[in-house]
């Protein structure tokens, strides 16, 4: 099919200039298997991909295609496959989301070394399942037409192994990845998509013009914080997961003592073996990091982190009396500076307001529960987005949340398929861990029907008590 050919089929489908010119560069560069589309959340990278998968369908219908993506997404995924007039036919394969339970299902319905992926098939499956290896040996054991990475820069540490495998195998035909983010780049042909580029066939702009700058709230810490503040970095910072302990302390005094509170207990064991003179194994470590991991909303942190504690026993001990301290000097502080400046700007934000709706941001669960429970004094309605949550809990939040107004407290984890373009403001409550994190939370709100006044609120210590927060916004851009 000639150039021109492939791009008014794909406008026939509905796709808009961007989306059908991308598509139709994918149809013909055969010769380069694996492409990247890197555009803004909200702008249309799923439908790319189906209207791609439709298309290779309508060609030979007996293929394979694996849609890898964050658990929350899947639904959105089946559901969208569904949609599409080619691939809602009968002599389409249904979209199959497999999980754990799905998987060892196909397998017992095979004879035992045989592949449970049948052709042709449309399989979605999580990125953490993917992740594990007897599911990437399996999926590596035949070929697919087709890989879909969805939010593709999620593929660090051992994610990237999926890529690696399916690709330097051969298994992988052609590899399509999606992604947000402009720091993690794969294939042999990555497209590059910005907001001004989304137009419809008239070329008319589809997204309403922003200032993609945040508004930042100053506050100041008291000297008591900021003297335990101090501390606490001297502390963390001769730990390998110390970013981590930093992370929390930017985000809540609550969250950090929930977070001190569990390292003191997982080293309490470690503190026994050295009693016992038995050296630590690669399962303690793990358990350490499994305790730690628990404070963020991301069960999967612990596997990011290195694998020792980068510390001698006799350093371990030392630590281990100045971690009793600092929870001693914890339970000592009496305000909250940032909680102050939070709810001083939402009861500023809400006055007179019949109906508004405003997100609260986190990266810690911990955090949020604080959060909620602070609320309470403003006495308006608060609704929890958090990983936590089974999904039709998350949806019957997102669902009261958009009828009747208020304010919406949410982690990063949770945050995955989500379109919140009715939204007002969003209040980044601590700061994400890089900027592709705050592209993120970005695009829960910037999307097609967008409010044009929505505003990103960035909550900022002026008192400078975390380097690694003045790192972080040295590169943020501010209004104003």
């Amino acid at each position: 099919m000639a150039k021109k050919a492939n791009l008014e089929y794909f406008r026939a489908k509905g796709l808009l200039p961007f989306q059908a010119e991308f598509a139709a560069g994918f149809v013909e560069g055969e010769d380069r298997p694996y492409w990247q589309l890197i555009a803004p959340a909200g702008t249309g990278k799923t439908r790319t991909a189906v209207a791609l998968i439709a298309h290779e369908m309508e060609d030979v219908s007996n293929k394979r295609f694996l849609i890898i993506a964050p658990y929350a997404v899947l639904d959105d995924w089946q559901l969208e496959l569904s949609l599409w007039p080619s691939l809602s036919t009968s002599q389409a394969p249904t979209p199959l989301i497999v999980d754990r339970k799905k998987y060892l299902e196909l397998e017992s319905h095979v004879p035992v070394g045989e592949s449970p992926w049948s052709s042709p098939a449309i399989i979605l499956m999580s990125i953490d399942l993917a992740k594990r290896n007897d599911i990437v040996a399996s999926i590596s054991s035949v070929t697919w037409d087709l890989v879909v990475f969805d939010e593709s820069h999620l593929l660090t540490g051992k994610r990237k192994a999926i890529y690696d495998t399916l690709t330097k195998s051969g298994a992988a035909r052609r590899a399509l990845l999606l992604t947000s983010s402009s720091q993690h780049l794969l294939g042999d042909v990555v497209r590059k998509v910005n907001y001004q580029d989304v137009v419809d066939w008239n070329w008319r702009p589809l997204y309403a013009p922003f200032e993609r700058k945040l508004t930042p709230i100053y506050y100041n810490r008291t000297k008591e914080e900021h003297a335990f503040l101090a501390e606490l970095q001297e502390f963390a910072e001769r730990l390998s997961y110390g970013k981590l302990i930093l992370r929390t302390a930017s985000s809540s005094i609550y969250t950090t003592e929930r977070m001190l509170r569990r390292l003191h207990e997982a080293w309490r064991f470690l503190r026994n073996k050295i009693a016992h003179d038995v050296p630590w194994t690669d399962e303690d470590i793990e358990k350490v990091h499994r305790q730690l991991s628990l404070v963020v909303d991301q069960p999967d942190t612990f596997e990011e982190m290195p694998s020792s504690l980068a510390i001698q026993p006799e350093e371990f001990l030392a630590a281990c009396d100045k971690l009793e301290s600092l929870l001693d000097r914890i339970d000592e502080i009496t305000t909250d500076s940032k909680l102050d400046a939070l709810i001083s700007h939402v009861k500023e934000f809400i006055v007179a307001k019949d109906k508004f709706y405003l997100c609260v941001w986190s990266s810690f669960a911990n955090t949020v529960q604080y959060l909620r429970e602070s609320m309470r004094e403003i006495a308006v309605p608060v609704y929890l987005l958090t990983g936590a949550l089974e999904p039709i809990e998350r949806l019957n939040s997102l669902k009261a949340f958009r009828e009747n107004g208020g304010i919406l407290i949410a982690t990063d984890a949770a945050s995955e398929g989500t379109t919140l373009e009715y939204v007002d403001q969003c209040i980044s409550y601590d700061l994400p861990p890089n900027m592709d994190a705050f592209e993120q939370r970005w695009g829960r709100f910037l999307r097609i029907g967008q409010k044009p006044e929505f505003r990103m609120v960035v909550l900022i210590d002026q008192s400078r008590s975390l380097r690694w927060e003045g790192e972080l916004i040295e590169n943020i851009p501010f209004s104003g």
